[in-house]
């Protein structure tokens, strides 16, 4: 999605940011640019915060006392932590279980295999998933407590979270907070999360889909959007990097997917969800979630004559001006 456009309306400030290990970037349009740029840095301030709760790699993240945890434990985590894990578990319903934040055990283990699941013996593997699943987590919002209960096999295990599939859009839904904020009531920007998820306002901002099918397809492959968000899953840069929890495997349903949604954490979610499931069980979780999810077929330029490689799963949804 890297051709995304602003229009020459009002002066632009632009200002980027290095968290998450990614790059964000501020695109907001603004007759004060020096409001827009104390707004942009705001929202990263916002960025480095939720990064500190959620990552896995900082000893003090609310991911480090979940991991923590013994069934009977509870621990009390941040505001923005419980809000990250209603949203994972929304979701999670939404698609089945195909979207699941509790692969940390598998990401580990795949990351010391290079990513190369055929390297991966089949007992380490079932050990992993089964010290996973949404079931394991209790949350009691109100009070902002979370505690675990034992694994599959029945064990204390640490319940390890990987909000990889969903950290960077949550953070960006942080970050419009603050810009809309009474503060600095920003109506029109757009923000990226390395180009795989951008949330905008205002608009239109012309958003690309379509990845390396664009010169293939038939379809529309560039958006004029108001609103909402806009995220993109795939293989090209991280390989086989997406786990599907229900097969105990790679995603690979789909060769690339795309899914828009009004929230930035359900759009990052939902794409990395979608490459591990069918058509019918897409439309139910596009219906349940508000949301729209663009998929490409694994096939061979010869076969795009007789089916187009791209195809629009689920309505549009009421933010779109075109889809």
């Amino acid at each position: 999605m890297s051709d995304a456009a602003p229009r020459a309306k009002k002066p632009q400030v632009v200002r980027s940011h290095r968290a998450m290990d990614t790059a964000f970037t501020a695109t907001i349009l603004s007759d004060d640019a020096a409001l827009a740029s104390s707004a942009a840095e705001a929202a990263f301030a916002r960025i480095d915060v939720i990064e500190g709760v959620l990552s896995r790699f900082h000893d003090t993240s609310d991911v480090a006392l979940i991991a923590a945890l013994k069934p009977g434990e509870v621990g009390v985590v941040a505001p923005e932590t419980m809000d990250a894990l209603v949203a994972c578990a929304r979701v999670c319903a939404a698609t089945s279980g195909a979207f699941d934040p509790t692969v940390g055990p598998v990401m580990r283990r795949l990351k010391k295999a290079g990513m190369k699941w055929d390297e991966l013996p089949k007992d380490v593997l079932e050990d992993a998933f089964a010290r996973g699943g949404m079931q394991r987590l209790v949350l009691d919002v109100e009070h902002r407590r979370v505690s675990v209960k034992v694994d599959r096999l029945g064990r204390d295990t640490p319940l390890e979270l990987d909000f990889g599939g969903i950290g960077k859009g949550f953070a960006l839904d942080e970050c419009a907070k603050v810009l809309e904020g009474e503060q600095f009531e920003m109506t029109d920007y757009l923000l990226d999360a390395g180009s795989s998820t951008q949330l905008l306002r205002g608009g239109p901002w012309r958003i690309g889909v379509g990845g390396a099918w664009k010169e293939r397809t038939r379809r529309q492959t560039v958006l004029e959007l108001r609103g909402g968000a806009v995220s993109g899953s795939g293989f090209e840069l991280q390989g086989a990097h997406v786990v599907d929890v229900r097969r105990k495997t790679a995603a690979r349903r789909w060769a690339q997917t795309w899914s828009r949604a009004a929230s930035a954490a359900v759009a990052d979610a939902l794409s990395t969800a979608a490459l591990s499931m069918d058509v019918a069980e897409i439309e139910r979780a596009c219906a349940m979630l508000g949301a729209r999810v663009l998929v490409a077929h694994n096939q061979k330029k010869a076969m795009d004559l007789l089916r187009d490689p791209l195809k629009w799963i689920g309505s549009a949804i009421g933010i779109d001006k075109t889809a």
